[in-house]
């Protein structure tokens, strides 16, 4: 990728249009760019295409500027190597194409778009946008060109685009969505040796998360979480994260949101289990008036059921681990 810089056209002390490439010791006070008389600069027009002077184009060779119609032929200018080099109309455009290749649940999907030259990569995302390929309210995008991961603000130039380029897109879910198992709160829940739920989610999900009771007597609580493979904190750890939950003064800060250091799949209609081992006792909140089945976001139901160690107090009616939060898979 070159340097991000744009190219700069500048008129020299006799008014003749000159290009500089990012190089300051070239500009003169006397050389500001003045955008009114790039706009009355010369139109060319052929049967095929209409161009300006002093615009970009794509050329078979890259994107480069238009600096002279030498009867016919499109003189361009390239930031890169600063030589000039002479094109077919028919060779030259404002327009290019590009393929975007987009991998979700395991498919491959290669959309093509047309772009305007003088453009920036979050023109990419614009487009994708208005054709319903993307929705950025709900995920976030990487796009990556050449190896490199693109800003917003990169404009084609600066990327040394070809024409047909390809682009690989990859998405990742910004919203939890989640699943609330109690509707009162109450204190005064003893928390010891392990607790935790037993749960089953009715479509497949990516659970990046868990919601945890805090302290009503200002204490920290550090501990380990862990999700298993199965109804019993016996069955295969899949996820292990030394954690800590904020006390809080009142019920509305109760839950303590704990996020993982990595999502967990959890299929359809499996048992998973969600267990936390303090490293000291401690009093906290607790929910009341649980229930066995809960709907939750985005039309995923939640089983709920008691682990298999009688030392886990936590139930289906009552106790702790409120709310889980997870992804669509």
């Amino acid at each position: 990728m070159s340097d991000i810089s744009p190219s700069v056209w500048n008129q020299d002390e006799k008014g003749e249009w000159k290009l500089y490439f990012n190089n300051e010791s070239d500009l003169t006070p006397s050389s500001a760019l003045n955008i009114e008389q790039l706009k009355l600069k010369k139109n060319f027009n052929t049967s095929q295409i209409k161009l300006v002077l002093g615009t970009l184009v794509m050329t078979p060779k890259g994107i480069g500027r238009f600096i002279k119609n030498n009867d016919g032929i499109a003189i361009i200018k390239f930031k890169q190597d600063s030589i000039e080099e002479k094109f077919s109309f028919n060779d030259i455009s404002n327009y290019f194409n590009c393929f975007i290749y987009s991998f979700s649940k395991g498919n491959t999907e290669i959309i093509r778009l047309k772009l305007k030259v003088l453009g920036k990569v979050e023109d990419i995302f614009t487009e994708l946008e208005k054709i319903k390929k993307i929705d950025q309210n709900e995920y976030t995008y990487n796009l990556i060109y050449k190896k490199n991961l693109l800003k917003n603000e990169y404009t084609f130039e600066q990327l040394d685009i070809l024409n047909n380029a390809k682009f690989l897109i990859s998405g990742k879910s910004k919203v939890a969505y989640t699943v609330s198992r109690y509707i009162n709160i109450r204190q005064f829940w003893f928390l010891c040796n392990l607790d935790g739920i037993c749960f089953s989610p009715s479509k497949k999900i990516k659970l990046i998360g868990v919601g945890l009771y805090g302290s009503h007597e200002n204490k920290i609580i550090s501990g380990i979480i862990k999700i298993l493979d199965g109804p019993s904190a016996m069955n295969e750890t899949i996820l292990e994260q030394n954690i800590e939950i904020s006390p809080s003064d009142n019920k509305l800060g109760a839950i303590t949101q704990i996020y993982f250091s990595k999502p967990v799949f959890c299929k359809q209609n499996q048992d998973y289990s969600v267990i936390f081992i303090p490293k000291v006792n401690s009093n906290v909140f607790y929910g009341t008036n649980g229930k066995a089945y809960i709907d939750g976001e985005k039309g995923v139901g939640f089983s709920f059921k008691k682990l298999k160690e009688k030392s886990a107090r936590t139930g289906i009616e009552s106790g702790n681990f409120p709310e889980l939060y997870y992804n669509i898979h």
